[in-house]
């Protein structure tokens, strides 16, 4: 029987996808099916990947919540006969659950919580960009572009939504309000956008409705909606992916839809308002470009963000204007 490798990251979505690359990676590196286990949004970002043998769902905020689905999920993952275990996740919860799977071989980051309860810890390279931190856990690697694999349906229903190529995406929303350019910066980036002769399409999850909706308004009360579709809420992440291969360029926040622009190979304009580039995460293309303000003592104010400026006045987002925007996108246009 071929020696199996289980892959394991159940962070947000932008992680998994940083994790991609060391699915192809280990496939190459290793004997054997390789599964991935992770959220249940981080599986739809993987689905038919063609690489993996399956994709498993920890759902450890609801059926799988506490000790008990822990113990489920521990106990499932030793009837699968795992050889080893390669984890970027590098939580407490995932930690002990690994420990209690049994799976001979677990190799984490010498940073992670609960690093002892691993077999094998690897340094944590703070100055590599997070897809090459992740393929140090088996030795290492170079920067690749992240893929994701729609279906010929996801694909078609793309091309259904947005029956025209060539458009400018925009992408809103972030999990924390310190990451999200000001809305009413996106309000007239879009207007200006439209006034210009440009198709916008947005794009985002269902929580992000009613911000994309009052970015929206302002082109809309123009009469300009024929040039502005709000696809917010209307598609899965591989659909919203495949309306993005379809773009001519993204502008986005440092969030999931930056990292899925770049798996989509097109110019991205990432702002960066409470975070920065130096954590690892920033696009790599070579037409992506990241603008940020640079000099803020208060910058940066935490890994992820906050619900709110600590400093009560957002300058990481204020300062960076349309105009700057604007600009960076015309370049790549």
């Amino acid at each position: 029987m071929s020696e199996a490798t289980l892959l394991v990251d159940t962070s947000f979505l932008g992680d998994v996808l940083c994790a991609e690359p060391l699915v192809r990676a280990t496939k190459e590196r290793f004997l054997g099916p390789v599964d991935f286990l992770t959220s249940d949004g981080g599986a739809g970002m993987l689905a038919g990947h063609p690489d993996l043998r399956e994709v498993m769902v920890y759902d450890k905020r609801g059926a799988q919540k506490g000790l008990g689905g822990m113990m489920r999920m521990a106990k499932l993952l030793r009837g699968k006969g795992y050889q080893r275990v390669f984890c970027s996740h590098r939580s407490w919860r995932t930690a002990m659950m690994l420990r209690l799977s049994r799976i001979p071989e677990r190799v984490c980051f010498d940073n992670a919580s609960g690093a002892p309860l691993y077999t094998r810890q690897v340094p944590y390279p703070k100055d590599l960009h997070e897809i090459q931190r992740n393929l140090a856990l088996i030795g290492g690697g170079e920067w690749q572009r992240p893929r994701i694999f729609p279906t010929d349906a996801e694909r078609a229903r793309a091309a259904q939504l947005v029956s025209e190529p060539g458009f400018v995406a925009v992408a809103p929303g972030s999990i924390w309000a310190t990451k999200r350019w000001p809305e009413e910066h996106y309000a007239v980036l879009v207007q200006q956008l439209v006034a210009d002769g440009q198709r916008v399409v947005m794009l985002g999850g269902p929580d992000d409705r009613e911000l994309s909706a009052r970015i929206c308004a302002p082109a809309l009360a123009e009469g300009e909606g024929a040039d502005v579709i709000d696809l917010c809420g209307q598609t899965n992440l591989r659909e919203s992916y495949a309306v993005l291969e379809r773009a001519a360029c993204l502008i986005t926040n440092d969030s999931s839809p930056m990292h899925m622009g770049v798996a989509a190979d097109i110019p991205v304009v990432a702002v960066f308002c409470s975070t920065i580039p130096a954590f690892g995460f920033s696009p790599r293309g070579p037409r992506d470009i990241v603008l940020e303000v640079e000099g803020l003592s208060c910058r940066p104010c935490g890994i992820h963000g906050h619900p709110t400026c600590p400093e009560k006045h957002f300058y990481c987002g204020q300062k960076t204007t349309p105009q700057m925007v604007l600009a960076a996108v015309a370049e790549r246009l």
